[in-house]
């Protein structure tokens, strides 16, 4: 319980011995109350136990999906899970109970020549049916080198496709540039009520779908006069972009719709097909551009993907992972990554009570240790401590 309230429930370390207490005072349990440090040994070992030798992965064919976190202090985390070939090929979206830890390991910098050692020592080559991943150049070199084939994930793929058409559109950027200005001067005012959302800095191209979603929901208060004056003259510069946002809104929302199709239902011709034919009644310059560029993606995937079968295109359970990490460390992130990451290997695999109480009482202590110094260097919070150590208090006394 106290793993699922950290892993699934998002509760703190801390918080889970309050729970128990609680549940006690209020439900006469007498449960016992374990301490945070219990509870991280916890996590750590049901994190250990999800590794598979090299030996496991020969039992059938696996798609690898790979990515690597946003720099935490001076490292990075990269973490490539393994799924059985035959669950992805149903139409139906990936769990955590389907991914199974390969390589969860820190690093300053992941470079390709790093990582292919890294995955051949876990798995025979010949077991990887394909890998999902980012464009990024240091995993897609991997893949190369590997010689396995190579998945790019349709959310960032988009996102470059997008980021292709709009990047130096004028009217684009004069519409991000209004919605800059109209934040800055307006968010403390008495028109508040009408700021727009804020803008991602970082991929900002993967999420545009809320700014033009409001230019649209404006423009319909002004036709409708549902705005004050001073609104209404602080949206002036809607006037002139209408059919800009219009059109963008609407390809937006076709890709988001193919975006969704693809995530849940796979990749395959029929799925192709539906999602080019989206297409067929917007005829702006823009979503022409778009199409073009998703039909050289699908023409790839097709080329990837043996006739009659489905593949998994996403690596959104990866980022989800990533996600729920971020959020449990977020109030501790000045130590950087330390083995509490894995309580990301945690996350993955099938719930079972027995194979919990297996891990319990298997891995111990000296075993967390040796992982830790095998997979995680020092932590940023080391290094500060390290170089406290040197600075001589003396020199404050005198």
């Amino acid at each position: 319980m106290c793993i699922a309230l950290v892993t699934s429930a998002g509760v703190s370390f801390r918080a889970v011995s309050r729970i128990f207490i609680n549940l006690n005072l209020y439900l006469n349990l007498n449960l016992g109350s374990p301490t945070h440090t219990t509870v991280l040994n916890w996590i750590k070992k049901q994190g250990i136990s999800r590794f598979k030798d090299k030996e496991f992965y020969k039992q059938r064919k696996w798609v690898l999906i790979a990515d690597e976190s946003i720099q935490f202090g001076n490292k990075k985390l990269l973490f490539i899970s393994a799924v059985p070939e035959s669950r992805c090929s149903q139409s139906k979206s990936l769990s955590y109970s389907d991914l199974t830890p390969l390589l969860l390991k820190v690093s300053a910098s992941w470079k390709s020549k790093d990582i292919i050692p890294e995955i051949s020592q876990r798995i025979d080559l010949k077991q990887i049916a394909y890998c999902i991943s980012d464009n990024g150049n240091n995993l897609t070199c991997t893949f190369k080198s590997l010689k396995c084939k190579h998945i790019p994930d349709v959310n960032h793929k988009f996102s470059l496709i997008i980021q292709s058409v709009f990047e130096n559109n004028l009217l684009f950027n004069n519409y991000t540039k209004a919605l800059s200005s109209l934040r800055g001067q307006k968010s403390m005012s008495k028109i508040a009520r009408i700021v727009s959302p804020n803008q991602r800095i970082i991929s900002r191209f993967m999420n545009l779908t809320p700014l033009f979603e409001w230019g649209m929901k404006m423009i319909i208060l002004l036709d409708k006069n549902q705005l004050t004056e001073e609104e209404k003259t602080s949206l002036s510069f809607l006037e002139p972009l209408r059919e800009f946002i219009s059109d963008t809104y609407e390809i937006l929302i076709t890709l988001n719709t193919i975006q969704k199709l693809l995530k849940n239902n796979g990749f395959n011709t029929a799925n192709s097909r539906k999602s080019i034919s989206l297409f067929s009644s917007i005829n702006s310059d823009n979503s022409l551009k778009i199409k073009e560029q998703l039909e050289e993606y699908f023409e790839d995937l097709s080329a990837k993907t043996e006739k009659g079968k489905t593949i998994c295109c996403s690596s959104d359970i990866i980022e989800s992972c990533f996600g729920k990490y971020k959020e449990i460390v977020k109030g501790n992130k000045s130590v950087g990554i330390s083995d509490l990451c894995l309580c990301i290997a945690a996350m993955s695999g099938e719930k079972n009570l027995d194979k919990t109480r297996c891990a319990m009482e298997t891995v111990n202590i000296k075993q967390l240790k040796d992982w830790k110094s095998k997979n995680i260097s020092k932590t940023l919070f080391a290094e500060k401590i390290e170089l406290n150590k040197k600075i001589d208090r003396n020199y404050f006394k005198n």
